[in-house]
């Protein structure tokens, strides 16, 4: 990994402007590796349209809202989705949603926990594909309304996919994402010992998603493999007791994206190397406006290599990780290939599992407009 894309977190009462700043301040001087930042709007959004175009002009130019999360005050209203969006398009930004339908999700939750069920599993029943498909379809319906392109992050369902996909058959300029997570694991997590540790949002669904994925993938209908990298500790996962609808939602996930998606895409002939490169680098760096600097093997590039061997291989465990999760959601599955190196703008950072990146060199990506 030579560039990550964080997402700034928005306190109660707090700018935009203030939010990029104090995430600036944790990745100065610290990160190895170059890094953009996605803006979050959770707080009032209705008084911070006007610090939008600031924050598009200075590079800063994606935005992420929230269809749900309502008890925990970082939903948008579709009337603010409408707001923003419009706004954001208009300057040249990109919106970027998380879709599930809260008033679905709201109606589900309460309907198990009347019955007091605990089981991880109720997390995937209570959040269903329907909630993610009706979200989409209505968020693509208002940006048709206005012609701006919008971004759905981490889609996890067939009902999901096929709602962005009909929208881009409509003519809306909808961009799709999904992640390892949904694409190599599925619900029957939540059943194992401590099923809580899987928690995600959305959550994980059946292997006849996964493969639906897979094939949007295979079909070039999805457009960016991410990773909603959220790394919570084993004690962090263990703060819900138990309840499904407690338990902090996420799972980590940079460290074996490439990985991942080399084994269980192009190893088993599910997606070509070239597509691997595509939905990892291309496309990313073409959508959130660092492409050609990144993305590319060019003249005036950035020199950023990654060399893996594919006649290696090893298995994930927790202990041959290096992120703050102190447990892997991948733990125990065959990786085909090892890395060899990885080179930042000409300068080898990682060379086998030494990490050569003493001096701290990463830098700040301002993205161009969107459009």
């Amino acid at each position: 990994m030579t560039t990550v894309f964080d997402f700034t977190v928005q306190g109660k009462d707090q700018t935009l402007k203030d939010s990029v700043e104090t995430r600036l301040q944790k990745a100065r001087g610290k990160c190895h590796v170059d890094y953009g930042l996605h803006v979050n709007i959770t707080d009032e959004p209705e008084i911070r349209l006007w610090e939008l175009p600031e924050l598009i002009d200075e590079g800063f130019t994606s935005f992420k809202v929230f269809s749900t999360y309502r008890e925990a005050g970082m939903m948008v209203t579709w009337e603010q989705f409408r707001q923003i969006l419009s706004r954001v398009d208009e300057r040249g930004g990109l919106l970027m949603l998380h879709a599930e339908d809260n008033d679905e999700i709201e109606a589900t939750t309460r309907e198990f926990l009347s019955a007091n069920p605990a089981a991880p599993i109720f997390h995937a029943l209570s959040r269903t594909p329907f909630a993610e498909a009706s979200a989409v379809f209505h968020a693509a319906e208002i940006a048709n309304q206005f012609d701006a392109s919008l971004y759905i992050v981490h889609l996890s369902s067939y009902d999901g996919l096929e709602a962005g996909v009909e929208a881009r058959d409509l003519g809306i300029n909808i961009y799709l994402e999904t992640c390892p997570q949904y694409l190599v694991l599925n619900e029957e997590c939540y059943q194992r010992e401590n099923g809580h540790y899987w928690i995600t949002t959305p959550p994980l669904r059946t292997q006849d998603d996964c493969e639906s994925l897979w094939d949007a993938l295979a079909s070039g209908e999805i457009d960016v493999v991410g990773t909603d990298h959220c790394p919570f500790t084993i004690e962090q996962k263990n703060s819900g007791e138990g309840f499904f609808n407690r338990t902090p939602n996420g799972l980590p996930g940079v460290e074996t994206l490439f990985p991942l998606l080399y084994t269980y895409g192009v190893a088993e002939d599910r997606i070509t190397l070239e597509q691997l490169v595509r939905v990892l680098a291309k496309n990313p760096a073409k959508i959130f406006g660092i492409y050609p600097r990144k993305g590319a093997i060019e003249i005036d590039s950035d020199a950023d290599l990654v060399i893996w061997d594919p006649n290696q291989s090893y298995t994930i465990t927790a202990d041959n990780m290096h992120g703050r999760a102190d447990w892997s959601p991948y733990e125990g599955m065959e990786i085909k290939g090892k890395l060899d190196r990885t080179i930042l703008r000409g300068q080898v950072i990682v060379e086998g599992k030494k990490f050569l990146g003493e001096k701290v060199f990463g830098e700040l990506l301002r993205a161009s407009r969107h459009k």
